[in-house]
């Protein structure tokens, strides 16, 4: 065998490593981009689990104080969320009770929107419930001058109110 020859054989034998090398990290590449999706498959659920987790226990530490749990039960009674004039019926110390709760209230939505923007909070869950709850709550942080929130937050807020009013 010449040495033609064999430069030919070590190309051809080149190429054929070459070859499987990209096949291989083709498969590697794939199997990663499988592992990469189920591991953000499951920090989205534990993201979900601990959201939900955070929110039970502050609507139970809520309905279970012997503070808050009165002041809602009085403001259901009288139309809340529905009829934001309820909260003209609370005495000054439970407004105050009141909006301090729902300063940590507008904390955790805040929160959720940050969770969003991440690609942390899927988009049916933001469109149908989140969207749904600031719409609800955002008229009471108003009347109670909660502030406070991320600019981003607020602009997603004043959105949220504008559509409703443009369905209204």
């Amino acid at each position: 065998m010449s040495i033609l020859e064999l430069g030919a054989l070590g190309e051809f034998v080149g190429s054929i490593v070459v070859l499987a090398t990209l096949v291989y990290l083709s498969v590697q590449v794939r199997q990663n981009t499988r592992s990469m999706e189920e591991s953000r498959k499951l920090a989205l659920a534990q993201t979900y689990q601990m959201r939900s987790d955070a929110l039970q226990m502050m609507l139970v530490r809520a309905a279970d104080s012997e503070y808050i749990g009165p002041i809602i039960t009085k403001l259901t009674s009288l139309g809340y969320p529905d009829d934001i004039s309820a909260l003209d019926h609370l005495s000054t110390e439970d407004r105050g009770r009141f909006r301090q709760w729902q300063i940590a209230q507008q904390t955790h939505w805040d929160n959720m929107y940050f969770q969003y923007q991440q690609g942390f909070i899927d988009e049916e869950y933001y469109r149908d419930s989140f969207r749904e709850r600031v719409r609800r709550l955002a008229p009471t942080w108003q009347a109670l001058d909660v502030a406070g929130a991320r600019t981003s937050f607020n602009e997603e807020i004043e959105n949220i109110l504008a559509e409703g009013k443009q369905v209204d």
